[in-house]
């Protein structure tokens, strides 16, 4: 007796799609800006972030710093979250801990 079946073999890739954002716009310097650090809730995001802010501190003389955690490191920021530190500093540094 044959049975014949037929297998179904499906391709999970896609092809990337390749957008072209270009770079943001530098301040000339930092003096003066408040500095938006935005952690991902990873371990030592936070402690990574307040040592660069620290590090900046020495160089210049900035205007302050509003720290925000994103909450979750394995999706986007919810837009209110960027809405609302964007509309406070001039400059976001964000990090991965770990």
């Amino acid at each position: 007796m044959s049975t014949e079946s037929k297998i179904r073999v499906l391709d999970p890739t896609g092809q990337p799609t390749i957008v072209q954002q270009g770079m943001a716009d530098r301040p000339d310097t930092l003096d003066g800006a408040v500095i938006g650090l935005m952690a991902n809730n990873k371990l030592n995001s936070e402690p990574l972030l307040e040592a660069i802010y620290d590090v900046l501190a020495e160089r210049f003389e900035l205007g302050g710093r509003v720290a925000v955690n994103k909450g979750d490191a394995s999706r986007p920021a919810d837009p209110g979250v960027l809405d609302g530190i964007a509309s406070d500093v001039d400059v976001v540094i964000t990090a991965n801990g770990d």
